[in-house]
């Protein structure tokens, strides 16, 4: 890269570049020094937001060159994230402008004396990639996002019905330790013909939800929660520990 830029400076604008490699305990980087053409002295003096271009094609070579310089993006695998570490203030100010300008949702931050622009949507993070020029890894990107969002939804969904699944083994076993009781206590046999009916069905069926113990008894949900409501509101009155199997509990009024 480093002399592929020096080869560019001196072919496109015929700059002599310099650059020296520096080895340092974790990794090589280069430095490459450009003189300033005199004819573009004036553009680097004025504030950056004023030195960005008006054309389309002109601002995403620009927005390329930022990448290339200072950018940086995540593995998609992992949390979505791309930033820019600019030296100053005024660039990363005008590269906030320029995300801003083509629609993209950034932020920025200072750390460590740089000023980062930073983006943490996959959307943004995938067109950016695609202004820059990398088709490439935007293929890449999208389908390691696709499998990624594909593999949450699953996750979510296959929670949610462990839930359901947990609530409704906790709910049939209520209702059938409650029928128990009342049957225990010598209760059942005097039930209305309903209750006894759906005393039945329930202890007969206790991995059924409501919906499926109602289409098996052909009955509406609401009459099938009524009843089971009852029979639990009438074990719940029951004094704990008083009561002797086929034996009525008589209660004082």
């Amino acid at each position: 890269m480093a002399r592929k830029v020096v080869r560019l400076a001196r072919v496109m604008g015929g700059i002599e570049a310099k650059y020296q490699a520096v080895k340092s305990a974790k990794q090589m980087a280069f430095f490459i020094e450009l003189p300033i053409p005199t004819s573009l002295e004036t553009m680097f003096a004025q504030p950056a937001a004023r030195a960005l271009p008006e054309q389309t094609c002109d601002r995403k070579a620009i927005l390329r060159g930022f990448f290339l310089g200072c950018g940086s993006v995540n593995a998609p695998s992992g949390r979505y994230h791309m930033e820019f570490s600019v030296p100053t203030l005024g660039w990363g100010t005008a590269l906030l402008r320029l995300f801003h300008d083509a629609g993209i949702r950034a932020g920025m931050i200072e750390r460590a004396g740089h000023h980062v622009v930073y983006l943490k949507e996959g959307d943004a993070i995938v067109r950016t990639l695609g202004l820059v020029g990398a088709s490439r890894a935007v293929m890449e990107f999208e389908k390691v996002r696709v499998v990624r969002e594909v593999s949450g939804e699953v996750n979510r969904r296959l929670n949610f019905e462990t839930a359901n699944i947990d609530k409704t083994i906790g709910s049939a076993l209520r209702q059938v330790g409650s029928i128990e009781k009342l049957e225990s206590a010598g209760l059942l046999a005097g039930l209305s013909p309903a209750l006894q009916e759906m005393a039945r069905a329930r202890r007969q069926n206790p991995e059924l939800n409501l919906t499926e113990l109602a289409e098996h008894m052909k009955l509406s949900k609401s009459a099938i929660n009524h009843r089971l409501r009852r029979l639990v509101e009438m074990a719940d009155a029951l004094p704990d520990g008083d009561s002797e199997p086929g034996r009525p509990v008589t209660r004082s009024a």
